[in-house]
């Protein structure tokens, strides 16, 4: 008998349905107009659209609109009101910038602002423009705007490698895919050359230089190409959703979670991409991993900046970032994906295999469930000698004495202990260096302690000549012996370090989430809050609160640097939500870092942090620390304010 009842809606994808819908009624609307080139004609579809919506009786203004010259273009902006650009100047140049507080303050209907991926004029609010978008559409203002493929950060590496020509000016995916409408514009590449060659997209001098470089054929094919496959698969992706609601029939496949191990290299910031797009084709949450060992503290700080930029990237483009601590890379990304139910793991391509196996190898061995995907990196600069960690005079010195003072003592009674005791006693030192002053001077004093056993200890005597050549053997043998302890020992002092670290850094939170909850007035979470902060990082912190419309000073320390500048940035994060200051791509130039204090969707405040060293302090992993004493202060002054 067939099953003639209706299928029910996911309640998942109902509940997402509802959380869109509530958020569409406060957040302004975003087109995008999309294109595989400059020339296509985006921005001449944008400002159709908005005569037309202008005829319709919709308020709408111009917040940044980039010409290049082109008479058509100019003619479609006649008779739209333009919001004045700000002019700043910067080193000698005078650069003309939307006016982001203009238009808010304005707040028109829709907003045209041009060339999506702009990077803004040193010192303006936000880095990008598509920033200054995003702000505008959580005023509640729609916007209109232009994007070409090569500037998505997934495609980066494709375009350098299609193009020859690195695009500096990305805007991440997640953004582009929050968008309500993506209109194409296409144009055939044989037109737009034309049209390239005719002066109608670059000036005559400029558009030589352009067709050489950017505009041959064979690129604007596969631009094209990629253009069409995205608009298409933000289509089939809203037809996904559009199913699953209704319950339409589908074949829905199981939920996969990739995971993308992150090491310090110049191919990090390209494995980041590839893995975003696997997980965009296949729908899946995804996760980058770090893995910090000792070797961290070794890294260069070329391999800390491509660190760095990868983790922020996967940030950007939606993924779950991961820093965690351990001393066997392989072990602790096959613990994770084995514990966290990932399905695919994404790694580097080993450049090369020897005798011992890759870490490739280890973690296929270690993941024989999980599929693993190899990705073959190019890198555009060279890659650094690895950083040698400090030599300390002081600790080659105190190895010699201990072994020295050791070799005296066995001298004094090498009648009594005998050869093998010996070894052993000149051992001794070797461990204990190697436990207190790592594996550089355990080394030194293992080959010290080897030159005088054989001076002292073997026939014959006082000389460094051996009658039996066995005793060489059993040297070897002590030396590999003492590379092993300080290997075994340089391993744990830093994993105690990290456990010390970690331990310190969680039995604080646990005491401020305990002091929070028995707090009775806002003052004393406040204070709480400071204190406790204080415990963890070096640092100067303020607490905002708001109040009619603004933020003003909760509480301090001392030297936490308070001005109309600072308050500003915080007033900005409450009335936003978003991190800013130090240390992001908003207002960076701020003297401190900026959180949310926030609930479910409510900001209750605002924490401000100043760092001596934010470089260091900002890691992704201390971020994550700053954030949870943000929300965990968030609940308490909800949980008091709710008794009043």
């Amino acid at each position: 008998m067939a099953d003639t009842e209706p299928k029910r809606p996911e309640p998942e994808s109902l509940l997402a349905i509802a959380q869109q819908e509530e958020t569409a009624k406060k957040r302004g609307k975003l087109t995008i107009y999309f294109g595989a080139a400059p020339g296509v004609g985006k921005t001449y579809s944008m400002l159709s659209d908005a005569r037309v919506r202008k005829k319709e009786g919709i308020d709408v203004a111009v917040g940044y609109v980039e010409t290049h010259g082109r008479a058509e273009t100019e003619t479609l902006l006649k008779g739209l009101e333009r919001v004045p650009l700000v002019v700043t100047e910067y080193k000698g140049v005078r650069l003309a910038e939307m006016d982001l507080d203009g238009i808010l303050a304005r707040r028109p209907r829709i907003v045209l602002v041009d060339e999506l991926a702009h990077t803004n004029a040193p010192n303006s609010r936000h880095v990008k423009r598509y920033q200054d978008v995003e702000e505008l559409l959580n005023a509640g203002i729609d916007v209109y705007s232009t994007l070409n493929v090569q500037h998505l950060e997934s495609l980066n590496d494709i375009v350098f490698r299609i193009t020859a020509v690195r695009v500096s000016e990305t805007i991440p995916d997640t953004f582009f895919q929050l968008a309500d409408v993506i209109k194409l514009v296409d144009l055939p590449f044989e037109e737009l050359l034309k049209r390239l060659k005719e002066g109608k997209v670059y000036a005559k001098d400029m558009a030589e230089n352009a067709v050489s470089r950017f505009f041959k054929p064979g690129n604007l094919l596969a631009l094209r190409e990629m253009s069409l496959r995205l608009v298409a698969g933000s289509v089939d992706e809203k037809m996904l959703q559009y199913m699953r609601a209704h319950a339409i029939a589908g074949p829905w496949s199981a939920m996969e979670r990739i995971l993308v191990g992150v090491l310090a290299s110049p191919y990090a910031e390209q494995l980041v991409r590839s893995a975003f797009r696997i997980a965009s084709e296949l729908n899946a949450q995804w996760i980058a991993l770090y893995v910090e060992t000792v070797k961290h503290a070794r890294l260069s700080d070329k391999e800390r900046e491509w660190l760095k930029n990868a983790m922020d990237i996967a940030q950007k483009l939606g993924g779950r970032v991961v820093w965690i601590k351990g001393d066997d890379v392989a072990e602790e990304i096959a613990r994770y994906a084995k514990s966290h139910n990932v399905t695919k793991i994404v790694m580097g391509k080993p450049r090369r295999f020897g005798l011992f196996p890759t870490l490739a190898q280890k973690i296929m061995v270690r993941t024989r469930d999980i599929d693993v995907f190899l990705f073959a990196g190019k890198s555009e600069q060279p890659i650094p000698g690895k950083k040698l960690g400090l030599i300390s005079p002081l600790n080659y010195v105190i190895s010699s004495v201990a072994v020295i003072l050791g070799s005296l003592f066995g001298f004094l009674l090498r009648d009594i202990l005998g050869q093998i005791n010996l070894l052993f006693l000149m051992l001794l030192p070797v461990v204990l260096i190697a436990i207190f002053m790592g594996r550089g001077p355990s080394i030194f004093a293992a080959i010290l302690s080897v030159l005088i056993f054989d001076f002292l200890f073997i026939q014959p005597y006082f000389t460094f000549a051996v009658s039996d050549v066995r005793y060489f053997l059993s040297y070897l043998m002590f030396i590999a012996f003492s590379f092993v302890i300080s290997n075994l020992a340089s391993r744990l002092q830093y994993k105690v370090w990290q456990l010390q670290q970690s331990e310190s850094r969680t039995t604080t939170l646990y005491e401020l989430s305990q002091d929070l909850v028995a707090a009775q007035s806002i003052e004393q979470v406040l204070h709480m809050m400071i204190r406790q902060t204080g415990q963890i990082f070096p640092c100067d912190m303020a607490i905002f609160l708001p109040g009619n419309g603004e933020v003003s000073v909760g509480a301090s320390t001392d030297r936490f640097r308070i001005n109309q500048k600072e308050l500003g940035i915080a007033t900005w994060v409450w009335q936003n939500g978003e991190p800013a200051g130090m240390g992001t791509d908003t207002l960076p130039e701020a003297w401190a870092y900026y959180l949310p204090m926030k609930t479910t969707d409510i900001v209750k405040g605002v924490a401000g942090f100043h760092f001596d060293n934010p470089e260091q302090i900002l890691t992704p992993e201390n971020k994550v620390v700053l954030d949870t004493i943000a929300r965990l202060g968030a609940l308490a002054i909800e949980r008091i304010g709710s008794k009043e």
